[in-house]
């Protein structure tokens, strides 16, 4: 392998490995351990807590269907209806529709 290696860098290797871990280096490596276990937990917790909300998304997004369709149907002034409907789409709906279609290309890139 081309590697110059002496008697003293394998003593000085072996010694390292061969001493044990205080406490206080033990107490660390276990608060790192626990880091990512705890960090873990957190993503899981976030994807669970996406499709939950997505999923409220979606009902938000089905009734509000259901409602401005029943708007447009019934209400007596049909210009005022589509113009209603659409702001309100324009505004605060297709924010939702948005963060869906921005979860479905992560999702697409994903796979």
């Amino acid at each position: 392998m081309g590697v110059e290696v002496d008697n003293n860098d394998i003593d000085e290797l072996v010694e390292e490995h061969s001493q044990e871990l205080i406490t206080e280096e033990l107490m660390n490596l276990h608060c790192v351990s626990q880091q990512g276990v705890e960090e873990s937990l957190l993503e899981e917790e976030k994807v669970t807590a996406k499709q939950q909300f997505s999923g409220e998304i979606k009902e938000m997004l089905k009734a509000w269907g259901t409602v401005a369709s029943c708007i447009k149907k019934h209400h007596p002034n049909k210009a005022v209806a589509v113009c209603a409907t659409n702001l309100f789409n324009d505004n605060a709906v297709t924010h939702f529709r948005q963060i869906l279609k921005r979860r479905r290309q992560k999702i697409m890139s994903l796979d």
